[in-house]
């Protein structure tokens, strides 16, 4: 019977285990090389087709053109066969959510009003295929538009945002995620903040860990804005700059710090061409079950023509235990199953506990036997 309470006990521990490689969170990028080659984006929805979308930029940002056929795709340090690659180029269309802040501090000098222009001018930039939408954030996230190819309903809904209240980045993150996730294709996030998140509910890694199997990239952006003239320094300058570079490193983004208008404008076309301009290889794994373990995954530029090279490294988890398994559980899913989990241990322990009772057993009255002289 101890035997039978110990199985009882391990299998629900068992099942929780297997079930966390399901909740995910975004892989880190490694680049190293004369050109930052960086993945940014691994699409695992049609697994064991592998989408990986990749950005080549210089030593200043810059995007740059390369030979689709210079790169190389090696998977846990094994090259990937030709024969596996079934197409390699140019991204198709792109789904962009645009964050912007709109708390309290983004009245200060005009800010906010750079913003929502600065915003209108990456959609003037869209292609035609391309697609985006809009979400203003402060104590609350707002999306002023949902998804849309319609140029005129975003700019209408960048229009309308005004500003007021605390920020609370990390929900607003959420949202989107929550947005995207569903969505085919290339998608990114385009972060833009003044100051440190001080209301939201989510954390950076639980933000993070809702990524679902298509992948996005996120990039952020710091902006504060120096005073002009007689006008009071920025008391709200202050910017939690290294959760905003680790959010845009965990997640094949950008990271960038503007103080005016110009500056603001000039990292969104940055950020708008590089986007536009990745390649993606797409390959069958040779790992072809969604066994829960980490892939490592290499991506190397070799051309000697033009005399650059550049390497990134990075590592994906294909989730679940089965090829069905669309999207991962969230952390919070995680959590309601695990206590479900860890109350049914006790359902062993109970119906063992009313198995083993013996009855009482009953007294025999002696007979009692008198000797008579």
């Amino acid at each position: 019977m101890k035997k039978s309470l110990r199985s009882f006990l391990v299998l629900p521990l068992l099942a929780a285990l297997l079930l966390l490689p399901a909740c995910q969170t975004a892989p880190k990028v490694e680049s190293t090389g004369e050109y930052v080659l960086q993945i940014t984006q691994i699409d695992t929805t049609q697994f064991p087709l592998v989408n990986v979308y990749i950005s080549v930029r210089d030593a200043a940002g810059e995007p740059q053109m390369i030979n689709t056929g210079k790169l190389q795709l090696l998977e846990n340090g094994q090259p990937v066969s030709n024969q596996s690659i079934q197409g390699e180029g140019e991204v198709g269309p792109l789904t962009t959510m645009l964050l912007i802040d709109n708390s309290g501090s983004m009245n200060f000098v005009g800010k906010l009003e750079s913003a929502k222009a600065v915003a209108k001018e990456y959609l003037d930039q869209m292609r035609p295929d391309d697609q985006a939408g809009v979400i203003a954030f402060n104590t609350k996230v707002s999306v002023m538009q949902d998804v849309t190819a319609d140029r005129e309903a975003l700019v209408k809904a960048i229009d309308s945002i005004t500003a007021r209240d605390d920020t609370a980045v990390y929900d607003a993150l959420s949202t989107a995620i929550g947005i995207l996730n569903p969505l085919p294709g290339r998608k990114a996030i385009i972060v833009l903040t003044d100051g440190m998140d001080n209301s939201s509910k989510a954390t950076p890694e639980e933000a993070l860990g809702s990524i679902g199997f298509g992948g996005l990239s996120i990039s952020t952006v710091g902006f504060g804005q120096m005073p002009e003239g007689e006008e009071q320094t920025d008391k709200y300058k202050g910017i939690d700059e290294a959760t905003l570079r680790m959010i845009a490193k965990s997640t094949g983004g950008q990271y960038g710090y503007t103080e005016d208008k110009a500056q603001l404008s000039a990292l969104y076309d940055q950020m708008r061409r590089a986007l536009q301009s990745e390649a993606v290889i797409s390959y069958i794994t040779p790992l072809s079950l969604r066994d829960g373990v980490q892939r490592a995954l290499t991506v190397t530029l070799s051309d000697r023509f033009i005399g650059v090279g550049g390497e990134s490294q990075t590592s994906f988890n294909p989730g679940g235990l089965v090829p069905e398994v669309a999207q991962p559980a969230s952390w919070i899913t995680f959590g309601i199953i695990l206590t479900v989990l860890v109350l049914l241990l006790f359902i062993p322990v109970v119906v063992i506990a009313f198995t083993n009772k013996e009855p009482k057993k009953k007294k025999k009255n002696k007979i009692k036997i008198t000797l008579k002289d």
